[in-house]
């Protein structure tokens, strides 16, 4: 009997990956087209035409994708969204002093799409979520009274605060495990090409993004090296690749063949050491870890991810592409003083140092004068905003009330995700990736704790955050149903089949 993928046999669901995956390189291809090479009035009509095509269009996962990718910022193109560039997302200006980009309104479409097209379906995490929105609400008009803000500074700040609305358009518009599953598998080779431009930059030590929009990277090195560091553009990508290839190695479903699954989280991983990013390799570290000891308990697939890491790491010093100690020596001498950290010595860091001496202070004496409830959409937020220190921006923004509501929201995450996985059975196929979301949002709160603020200010953090609530929410979901039909034999919202489970 041949195997079956989503109830497709496998060749069939390898053929629309493999379709799905050339149309969506075609269509990044000719996005990089209009906004690096055509003239602005094109590069409207284009996109606008995508989001007529994502209107008519049933396979919404490939246009969240697609949108999500550049959102992110690959490699850093699409990244510049300055008013004053001529190689960026094209603005529409519908009102006086209010512009939109085409993820902007690509945001907008699918809220409407999903809210008169979707499928229903009730958030397990509604609760903790609205009165978040509520209390948000809240603190925009008492704080707009009070410390006075202007016009683009609230326009701003919905806008993040929009995106928001993707978990209801995500959620609802995905039927099902398959369109749960393509949506990331089609941004996996994504990864690759955020390493390539990442080598390009060592072998030419110029940004790959600078060849089409001359100076807009500028150059970064490792202080204890001076060589030069190649960041990531679109460290949000890695992660969700990282932490879904891992996913993929638990379930049960085989979706694609484990030497890809090895090849993503292995180039993922490395792209993380070779930009020297130190919290972000201990998130990835972390996460391997956990992968390694808590959830498969066994050492095959752990050393197929080292395996393919070697086999990158030698093809490209073998091949003569970049010598091994400029990939590998000065990210290590960097990330080492992670371990002078743990051990109490934060002047081993420089930039950890500067940021409680001189940059914490200073936002702390500003929240010191209404930690309450924030200082919400003014124009001292916007002043004083800090994404070196993480949580400490959302008690500037909304108090130590806001702060609190944040964390019941992760409280009552890991909640959904460990009695979902602790009250179904071994056979469950969620039981696996449950846990390795749990280990993502883990990796997520340990940032935003200490650094990177992911719920405010930039929208394209919040898409991800959005994206990950709704697979917190699926599986969860999923979980029960797939133990009630075990146990039952019922039939649950209007399927036959145990492999396609509304969300």
């Amino acid at each position: 009997m041949k195997r079956k993928v989503f109830d497709l046999p496998a060749s069939d669901f390898g053929w629309q990956v493999a379709r799905d995956i050339f149309f969506l390189v075609c269509l990044l291809a000719m996005s990089f087209y209009a906004v690096y090479f055509a003239s602005e009035d094109a590069s409207r009509v284009f996109f606008l035409s995508l989001l007529i095509f994502f209107v008519l269009s049933k396979k919404d996962y490939f246009w969240f994708a697609f949108f999500f990718i550049i959102a992110q910022g690959p490699g850093h193109l699409f990244a510049d969204l300055s008013a004053a560039s001529s190689h960026r997302l094209p603005f529409y200006t519908f009102l006086a002093g209010m512009s939109f980009t085409p993820i902007d309104l690509f945001v907008l479409v699918a809220l409407a799409k999903s809210l008169t097209l979707g499928k229903k379906a009730t958030l397990r995490l509604r609760k903790p979520l609205f009165l978040l929105l509520l209390y948000i609400a809240f603190t925009l008009i008492v704080t707009s009274t009070l410390y006075g803000t202007d016009i683009d500074v609230v326009a701003w700040n919905i806008r993040w605060l929009f995106y928001y609305s993707v978990i209801l358009s995500f959620y609802y518009l995905m039927n099902g495990k398959k369109d749960v599953y393509l949506f990331a598998i089609l941004v996996f080779p994504v990864v690759l090409f955020i390493f390539f431009t990442q080598v390009h930059f060592l072998v030419t030590g110029n940004e790959f993004v600078n060849l089409f929009s001359p100076g807009y990277r500028s150059l970064t090195l490792i202080v204890l090296t001076g060589s030069i560091r190649p960041m990531v553009g679109g460290i949000l990508i890695l992660f969700l690749c990282y932490f879904f290839s891992i996913l993929l190695l638990v379930d049960k479903e085989h979706v694609l063949p484990r030497t890809h699954i090895y090849l993503i989280a292995a180039v993922a991983l490395l792209s993380v050491f070779v930009s020297a990013t130190r919290q972000w390799f201990v998130v990835f570290s972390f996460m391997f870890l956990g992968y390694a000891l808590l959830i498969r308990k066994k050492i095959l697939s752990t050393l197929g991810i080292l395996a393919s890491i070697l086999i990158v790491v030698g093809a490209l010093t073998y091949f003569s592409v970049i010598p091994s100690d400029t990939l590998l020596h000065g990210s290590w001498l960097r990330i080492q003083e992670v371990l002078s950290l743990t051990r109490g010595d934060i002047s081993a860091i420089g930039t950890a140092q500067n940021r409680f001496v001189n940059q914490l202070p200073i936002l702390l004496g500003v929240i010191k004068r209404n930690p309450v409830i924030g200082y919400g959409f003014s124009n001292t937020t916007m002043v004083y905003y800090d994404n070196d220190l993480g949580f400490v921006n959302t008690i500037l923004i909304f108090g130590i009330i806001g702060f609190l509501l944040h964390v019941n929201l992760f409280v009552h995450i890991f909640m959904l995700l460990l009695k979902s996985a602790k009250k179904i059975g071994a056979g469950n196929t969620c039981k696996g990736p449950l846990r390795v979301l749990a280990l993502a949002w883990a990796g997520l709160l340990l940032i935003y704790l200490t650094t990177q603020d992911f719920f405010a200010f930039y929208f394209n953090k919040v898409f991800f955050v959005s994206v990950l609530i709704v697979f917190t929410e699926y599986f969860a979901r999923k979980a029960l149903n797939e133990e009630l039909y075990g146990k039952a034999g019922k039939v649950l919202n209007g399927t036959i089949s145990g492999e396609r489970w509304r969300i």
